[in-house]
């Protein structure tokens, strides 16, 4: 009786965690989505050493993977149609200021998100489209 018990508070715990991350990750989505702007992107924090101007587009590199071939075809595209784009795997952020503080959680789940992923001045998406980096990139100008 006592292994049920046992086994009845592991299940308990471990749904309670689970509903706890699918809450948390259901506030995260409904924050991102009122933050974001006219083409999805959404504010994060910038890698350190990102040039400005510059897209930045992640995923594993030197990999058949379909993330992979997916990230390399958006960053050809985008430097055939004159966007500097810098392709990369590495992202370090360190000595975050005050004002980036609360940036973390978006920038977490943008990063969590499906490859590739594209930064652009402090904005950034999972998954985007060629034509919504473009105008990303556009936006400003």
């Amino acid at each position: 009786m006592n292994l049920a018990k046992l086994f009845l508070v592991a299940v308990v715990f471990v749904g309670g965690v689970y509903a706890w991350h699918v809450h948390q990750r259901s506030v995260i989505d409904r924050e991102l989505s009122l933050s974001a702007d006219s083409n999805g992107f959404v504010p994060v924090i910038m890698p350190d050493g990102a040039p400005p101007g510059t897209v930045l587009v992640f995923g594993t590199l030197d990999l058949p993977a379909a993330e992979a071939q997916r990230a390399d075809a958006m960053a050809k595209q985008l430097n055939e149609m004159g966007i500097p784009t810098k392709r990369t795997n590495h992202y370090t952020a360190a000595n975050l200021t005050e004002d980036q503080q609360s940036l973390v959680a978006h920038t977490e789940a943008v990063l969590h998100g499906e490859i590739p992923i594209v930064l652009l001045n402090g904005m950034a998406k999972a998954n985007p489209t060629v034509d919504e980096v473009a105008a990303e990139y556009r936006r400003d100008k």
